[in-house]
């Protein structure tokens, strides 16, 4: 995946969301349980600060929060443009995931300043996301 392209850049939005949000709950399948439970040992080792984690289940892949999805993995664009948009085969996006989701805990965040490779961490414009989605032709 190139740096700054479009799939990587809502991959970095969506890792540093599992990051910094609380109450998550994270499916995978069987299989990932344990690639992800190493992901939130090492949460825990880069932000002591936190007491509470993510909970990781079995089942088919999803984020959710408090009941709600935290991104939208259907391939059709969804109404609603207050979730993430990730019209990836969620095999590889629970890969994508944890690598950037490491990459951004190895650079020091959430607790430094642009190290989420974000010009002057500006919020995240999913309009603009789904428009270069679009010019992809996703």
């Amino acid at each position: 995946m190139e740096e700054n392209s479009t799939r990587w850049l809502a991959i970095r939005e969506a890792s540093r969301r599992v990051l910094i949000e609380e109450n998550l709950v994270i499916h995978v399948p069987k299989d990932d349980v344990e690639t992800w439970q190493r992901l939130i040992l090492n949460m825990a080792d880069s932000m002591p600060q936190r007491l509470h984690f993510p909970i990781i289940k079995e089942g088919f892949f999803s984020v959710s929060k408090n009941a709600g999805s935290l991104f939208v993995l259907d391939s059709d664009e969804p109404e609603s443009k207050e979730h993430l948009w990730l019209p990836y085969p969620a095999s590889t996006l629970m890969t994508d995931l944890i690598q950037m989701c490491s990459e951004l805990l190895l650079a020091g965040y959430p607790g430094c300043s642009g190290c989420g490779y974000r010009d002057e961490e500006e919020k995240w414009d999913e309009t603009a996301h789904r428009n270069r989605l679009k010019k992809l032709g996703k």
